[in-house]
């Protein structure tokens, strides 16, 4: 290899270095789009390292979470009691859940939230409204100290005031869990609170007039339906498909018989 491939390649491989390390692994201030493509709700999948979901997420005193989701039924086998499952979450701190219905069209939903007591963790819940299966769904967590505030698409539906702080365990930020199914992408993060205006500008730049996600809408590219063969041109040593053909053993179809 010459030594110009060499630098080309040198150049090539820090620039992909530079990349990774700036927006992948440590984003900068402002928003911050951790999860671009599509994800399986199917898994858990830690999309933010712990050390930076502790410096963006639970070290100031604010922070903003949000991202699009497309639940479908999952795990049916399961108890639904009183049973929860995280399709977003930072372990040891907060936990967006749902409880899914068997047969109903949505699942009810609720935000944990782990707050430190003078050294001792406790749970406190948010209730929120349930969530609709079979469409998209852009959720949003603001906090402001011990306040939290919950978007669904375009409106604020849960505001509550925690009784303590919340607790600041360093953890990764993850979506998806075992018994889900459906999709969720553009998990996007800020490191201080953002106005419902400015959330609502980030929504719109992601979906269509439908509220579905870009990334879902099919585009489709093929050819109108044309049939080549059913007329003859003048000219061209061809029979038209109207004819019979010239051997009675032949099986004829024609699309006007």
């Amino acid at each position: 290899m010459s030594l110009i491939a060499l630098i080309v390649f040198g150049v090539i491989l820090l620039l992909i270095t530079y990349y990774i390390i700036v927006y992948l692994i440590y984003p900068g201030d402002g928003n911050n789009d951790v999860l671009p493509t599509m994800t399986t709700l199917t898994v858990k999948k830690d999309i933010l390292t712990s050390d930076v979901t502790q410096s963006t997420l639970l070290a100031g005193a604010g922070s903003t979470v949000m991202g699009y989701f497309y639940l479908l039924d999952g795990d049916k086998t399961k108890n639904y009691t009183n049973s929860y499952t995280p399709i977003i979450q930072v372990d040891n701190n907060w936990f967006l859940e749902i409880s899914q219905s068997p047969n109903g069209s949505s699942s009810a939903a609720r935000l944990r939230v782990q707050t430190n007591d003078s050294g001792t963790l406790q749970q406190e819940i948010i209730e929120l409204p349930q969530i609709p299966k079979q469409k998209w769904q852009f959720i949003a967590i603001l906090r402001d100290g011990r306040r939290f505030d919950v978007i669904y698409n375009n409106e604020i539906v849960a505001s509550q005031i925690l009784e303590y702080y919340p607790a600041t365990i360093s953890s990764p930020l993850s979506v998806g869990n075992t018994g889900l199914a459906g999709s969720v992408i553009h998990v996007i993060i800020n490191g201080s609170r953002l106005s419902p205006i400015q959330v609502e500008r980030e929504r719109v730049s992601h979906v269509d007039t439908n509220n579905t996600v870009l990334e879902a809408d099919s585009i489709d590219i093929s050819l109108p339906g044309l049939n080549l063969f059913a007329q003859c041109p003048p000219g061209l040593p061809c029979d038209p498909i109207t004819n019979p053909p010239s051997s009675n053993l032949k099986q004829w179809k024609t699309p006007y018989a």
